[in-house]
């Protein structure tokens, strides 16, 4: 299970700098609920909000809150209570700001990323990486993918920035395909990360997929990984927004 949460919640997606050209940005407020589960149960609930507010500098950003939890009867095999900020470029989804306070199991984790633009540098951990293109945490890349254009049969190469090192990635679309969750049944676009350095995308395996919604709003319907516990699944339970 920690395993998703570093993928989904942890790390950061590189885009090259050809594939960063978007449509215009999505609903300035949304909140979607997720039910987080394995094939035979139900383990807990993911929610993510976002909101478009003025940050410390006076910079127009994306807030994004993510919370991912565990219920009460999971919690005695494994607690799960995790919270990501994120401050993103309201017109790109790119990364500026990110704070994580990771509670799993017995493994607490607290820390803060951010980019200066001017300079193209990355603050993570106490480490400095010097970047070349635009970056995005796991959930900003998918806000990403929601405004870009997209056709069935693309193909994105894009580099995973994991708190440690850069690693190649490519994430593939096909679809259409109907997928039923609990906010009702979608057309979608499917997903499929793949890595290209030979190592497995997260410390469980290589299965990671993404659904989204093959209309304007690109709701993320459902995603799938492989965990320590099995498949985990996360399915759109509703959501609000303009």
């Amino acid at each position: 299970m920690s395993s998703f949460s570093a993928m989904l919640l942890g790390g950061a997606f590189v885009l090259a700098p050809h594939q960063a050209t978007l449509a215009q940005a999505g609903p300035a407020a949304e909140k979607l609920v997720f039910a987080a589960g394995f094939r035979l149960f139900s383990a807990g609930t993911a929610t993510m909000h976002s909101i478009e507010m003025v940050d410390e500098l006076g910079q127009v950003r994306l807030h994004i809150t993510a919370r991912t939890r565990t219920h009460p009867f999971f919690d005695r095999l494994y607690k799960i209570d995790d919270r990501i900020d994120l401050w993103l470029d309201p017109g790109t989804a790119q990364l500026r700001k990110m704070v994580r306070n990771i509670n799993e199991g017995s493994y607490h984790r607290r820390d803060s990323s951010w980019i200066d633009p001017e300079t193209q540098l990355l603050y993570a951990n106490g480490d400095t990486v010097a970047i070349s293109g635009p970056i995005f945490d796991p959930i900003g890349a998918i806000y990403h993918m929601r405004r870009r254009e997209i056709a069935v049969g693309d193909t994105f190469q894009v580099t995973i920035f994991d708190g440690k090192q850069l690693r190649p990635i490519a994430i593939t679309v096909s679809g259409p395909v109907t997928r039923t969750v609990p906010a009702g049944k979608f057309s979608c676009l499917a997903f499929l990360p793949t890595s290209l350095d030979g190592r497995k995308i997260t410390k469980s395996g290589d299965l990671l997929r993404i659904w989204l919604t093959d209309d304007e709003r690109r709701l993320p319907v459902q995603i799938e990984q492989r965990s320590n516990y099995g498949m985990l699944v996360l399915k759109l339970v509703e959501w609000s927004g303009p």
